[in-house]
């Protein structure tokens, strides 16, 4: 008992003083400029980008005194509210609480009304999700050698859910059906919440998102991979994709802070700083891993050269699989 109690209260002692480090960071850098931030989420409510975007406001505000408001504007794929954030004034009272996909896949595939360098400022990357293939309960499968057997033999009849055409799961979902074999009908949806309830009522018969992941620990949809090299701890009998000989197939997703091009430094670096001290803030920590994705902070540096990095990568496999325009 007095060792469970020596840990909260050493814990409790941790954060207050990260937290205070981190005001006193803020302070030294001055006020930050406006009273109010809009932090656009460009996806519907409820899925993992709305949590972490509500949990990065609040963050924000607390740390930044400012009153940070969150709005969801969702669509496209999330770049009807990123080109809102791209053409909003620059003085730091706009932000975007973005996916990786908007900026690296999504402007291969369509006219999405704004250059994904050019118009933004990079500011940090906060978080990362892991997304797991998952199919209904109605799918009489049991494990990934079922799913592919299955859509081999039912060719065309399956459909799968995305947050929108060019998202990070739906590019992956394609990369891994035609490197399966198989054909299935993509229907997109606003929210991570919306292909939830696809399929769990059997209206789409699978879906590759973050958002699986809560739903496989309920037991409500079968889990039947994770993309990448690595699986879930949490999950040791839900193998990756690489291990069942599917190497090429990567589902992580970026959860980042964005602004319009030319945003002042000072606000810029305001946020930088204060994301920096959150991530290691073992409450904020908890929070996002509550919310079903690992902290993965990156200044704006270093994320503009991830994103130009990826935005390369994916023009090369998009243009691979005949999606590119």
């Amino acid at each position: 008992m007095l060792g469970n109690k020596f840990g909260a209260t050493a814990a409790a002692t941790l954060a207050a003083t990260l937290t205070l480090a981190s005001s006193v960071a803020v302070q030294a850098q001055g006020a930050y400029p406006v009273d109010t931030v809009t932090m656009v989420v460009p996806y519907a409510a409820g899925g993992a980008g709305d949590i972490v975007g509500r949990l990065v406001a609040d963050e924000l505000s607390r740390r930044l005194g400012v009153n940070f408001v969150v709005e969801n504007v969702g669509g496209a794929s999330g770049a009807i509210g990123a080109e809102q954030v791209s053409r909003a004034p620059a003085d730091g009272s706009t932000l975007l609480l973005a996916g990786n996909a908007i900026f690296t896949t999504a402007p291969h595939l369509a006219d999405v009304g704004f250059e994904p360098f050019e118009d933004f400022t990079a500011i940090a990357n906060v978080s990362e999700a892991v997304r797991m293939l998952v199919s209904s309960k109605s799918l009489d499968v049991s494990n990934l050698e079922e799913f592919v057997a299955y859509g081999k033999d039912h060719p065309g009849e399956l459909n799968y859910g995305s947050v929108g055409v060019g998202s990070t799961g739906h590019v992956a979902t394609v990369d891994m059906l035609q490197t399966m074999g198989i054909e299935a009908t993509h229907i997109p949806y606003k929210g991570a919440a919306e292909v939830v309830q696809a399929v769990l009522s059997g209206d789409v018969q699978f879906m590759m998102d973050a958002a699986a992941v809560a739903q496989a620990r309920q037991d409500t949809v079968t889990a039947l991979a994770v993309p990448g090299n690595e699986h879930l701890a949490e999950f040791p009998d839900v193998p990756s994709l690489a291990a069942l000989g599917y190497d090429s197939i990567s589902g992580t997703g970026w959860q980042m802070v964005m602004g319009p091009a030319g945003m002042p430094d000072d606000a810029v670096g305001m946020i930088e700083t204060a994301l920096e001290e959150a991530s290691a803030d073992p409450a904020f920590i908890d929070k996002l891993t509550k919310a079903g994705v690992s902290p993965r902070f990156m200044g704006g540096e270093e994320l503009e050269t991830a994103l130009r990095s990826d935005y390369d990568r994916f023009d090369e496999l998009l243009t691979g699989l005949g999606l590119a325009q």
